[in-house]
């Protein structure tokens, strides 16, 4: 009898709060449909932009205009989560609360969140970024790219080969143990990764691990310098310094890597944006070439396929003085929650970058394909210079070991 009681209370809470979630009906319970524009061209260009009016940021009309990119457009597909990360979100809606913690950074700001979307059909900008924060991704990722230093003038300068494996240690859903892993929550982590490189051959060897705390903190871990043979402990997300001596900053990873504790995040909008969520790029080494215009300057331009995608487009400041960007723009996917497009400015208030991340399917082992991220471009336009970010080979929720992510591993797997 108690159990039919319970069965009951959880479903009036789900009657009263609008209905149960399901895949089917996920864009039209967590966030909103986009406007499907009946006439757009194939290719947009600088000749007939005027035809995507509305649906292209200023950022990205800048690069059309400017220097020549080209969308190739695709219709609308909606896309939505793992089945766990859907009952998670159902299981625990309407417990997750936002506490007002001011102009404070190291104080959570969030109570009562265990797993899945905090947030369906969030109304204010915080929302929206603990969304972003906690969306689905799966339970752990191991993914080898390529990173591709590029001038606007000169072309391709150098590259390198990249492994990175990641796992979230507690609000899982898809991989048991769950929510948590013990160990994880003991030590009040929300994750962790390690990553080294592959190639070329003088940076073979070198590596990191860094662990993520839950507190509004920087992250914490060890590099791994082969010439040195040792082992060095540093402070991850260094306001301003570079990941890699690349264009993406570490607070640019994701399109933005940091706390929602840090920010003040005010909702400006929400519309359709052309923006590549199915944008057809094949992973590999081989495809590189294919997917960028290496040939003709700015050498940096994706030959990425471009949907029309509901977004959150929020307006970001920092509440840290040193923070290195006076304000930026994010495109947040209405229904994956990813940031897929950004601007960021300068302390003068002029644009100083810009990040394209676009995401296509992934063939894995159990012959499914699975959505992910396929690569990224991050322009600095002041200096007229790109990072691009091409991924190899990638795969998800394979119940990676939380014991490889050690120090010691680090030494063992750098040499």
């Amino acid at each position: 009898m108690r159990i039919l009681l319970v069965f009951a209370a959880v479903l009036a809470a789900l009657t009263a709060a609008g209905g149960e979630i399901t895949a089917d009906n996920w864009t039209g319970m967590v966030s909103f449909e986009p406007d499907t524009p009946q006439a757009l061209p194939k290719t947009i260009s600088k000749k007939n932009i005027d035809k995507a009016a509305g649906l292209i940021p200023a950022g990205m009309k800048l690069l059309v205009e400017k220097y020549g990119l080209k969308l190739k457009t695709t219709g609308y597909q909606p896309v939505h989560p793992s089945e766990g990360y859907i009952q998670a979100t159902n299981r625990y809606r309407g417990q997750p609360e936002i506490t007002d913690v001011g102009d404070a950074i190291n104080k959570r700001a969030i109570l009562n969140y265990t797993a899945g979307l905090p947030f369906p059909g969030p109304k204010t900008g915080l929302e929206v970024a603990w969304n972003f924060l906690y969306a689905y991704g799966g339970d752990d990722s191991e993914i080898i790219y390529s990173v591709h230093w590029i001038s606007g003038s000169a072309g391709l300068e150098h590259s390198e080969e990249w492994r990175l494996s990641t796992i979230r240690g507690i609000n899982r859903t898809d991989i048991d143990p769950r929510p948590a892993i013990k160990s994880f929550l003991e030590k009040g982590l929300q994750g962790a990764g390690l990553t080294y490189a592959l190639a070329p051959y003088d940076k073979k060897g070198f590596g990191a691990v860094y662990h993520r705390p839950i507190e509004p903190r920087d992250s914490i871990g060890h590099t791994y310098v082969p010439s040195m043979r040792r082992i060095l402990k540093n402070s991850f997300g260094t306001r301003g310094d570079t990941w890699n001596a690349t264009d993406l900053l570490f607070e640019d990873v994701r399109g933005y890597s940091g706390y929602p504790e840090w920010m003040h995040w005010k909702l400006k909008e929400k519309k359709t944006v052309l923006l590549p969520m199915h944008s057809d790029v094949r992973l590999g080494k081989k495809s590189f070439k294919t997917t960028y215009d290496l040939k003709k300057p700015p050498h940096w331009n994706p030959r990425y396929k471009y949907e029309p995608r509901p977004v959150y487009v929020l307006e970001v400041t920092p509440k840290l003085p040193d923070y290195p960007y006076s304000r930026q723009l994010l495109y947040v996917d209405a229904e994956a929650f990813q940031i897929l497009y950004k601007e960021s400015f300068d302390k003068k208030g002029e644009l100083w970058k810009i990040m394209l991340n676009s995401a296509s399917y992934h063939p894995n082992e159990e012959g499914d394909d699975i959505l992910g991220w396929s690569g990224t471009v991050v322009i600095d336009v002041q200096a007229e210079h790109a990072t691009i970010f091409h991924v190899h080979r990638a795969r998800g929720n394979s119940g990676l070991d939380p014991n490889i992510f050690t120090v010691s591993n680090l030494r063992k797997r750098s040499r």
